[in-house]
């Protein structure tokens, strides 16, 4: 519910631009349209957003990444191991955005990538707080089963080559991104923090 409100009020911008655009052009002290000045102020703004946008969607639908696991753990955390995207590289530390269409098409959540930048996968831990993440964890727990034994979590599904696999929802991701976590190498001394679900 927090999120959505943040999300969406931040939203409204749209319709403040579209009231600076009819005011601009409602300008009744001058009819050059030369000296109507308010499209200076809103070209640059309007052009970054959508670019990011853009970038963004391309980046994210050139390639839906291919769910490999999936596991629920005690504490309420989601554990989602994917494919990497040809050429993906990140470092230790960074964070992706992650939407599932399943549970919201509009939505990107940032998570910490908790593989290590070797790994032939990708993998994140959700710990369960909000609407967001408790639709998520419901959508693929459908698609799980108790695990098998010497398998861990609670509920688990895993993707084998040639036999009857779930059918997980389909996850985009963009990213990675920086982190001020990803530079502790530059330091003699640094001082670690628990917080979050102390997977990252």
């Amino acid at each position: 519910t927090g999120f959505n409100a943040f999300w969406y009020s931040h939203h409204l911008f749209i319709i403040v631009y579209a009231l600076f655009i009819v005011h601009g052009e409602k300008l009744y002290i001058t009819k050059d349209w030369y000296k109507r000045t308010t499209w200076m102020y809103l070209t640059i703004p309007i052009v970054l957003y959508a670019s990011e946008r853009l970038i963004r969607a391309f980046r994210s639908s050139i390639e839906a990444v291919k769910i490999l696991k999936v596991a629920v753990y005690p504490g309420n955390v989601l554990a989602l191991h994917m494919s990497k995207p040809q050429g993906y590289k990140y470092k230790s530390g960074q964070y992706m955005f992650v939407n599932c269409a399943a549970v919201s098409p509009f939505e990107w959540h940032p998570f910490s990538i908790t593989s290590a930048p070797g790994d032939d996968y990708l993998s994140v831990h959700i710990r369960t707080l909000g609407d967001w993440t408790r639709q998520l964890k419901t959508v693929f727990s459908e698609v799980c089963q108790p695990p098998p034994n010497g398998k861990s979590g609670l509920l688990r599904a895993d993707y084998l080559q040639g036999e009857n696999n779930p059918n997980f929802p389909r996850v985009l991701i963009d990213g990675p991104y920086g982190a001020p976590a990803q530079d502790y190498k530059k330091y003699e001394v640094v001082l670690l923090v628990g917080l979050g679900i102390g997977a990252a």
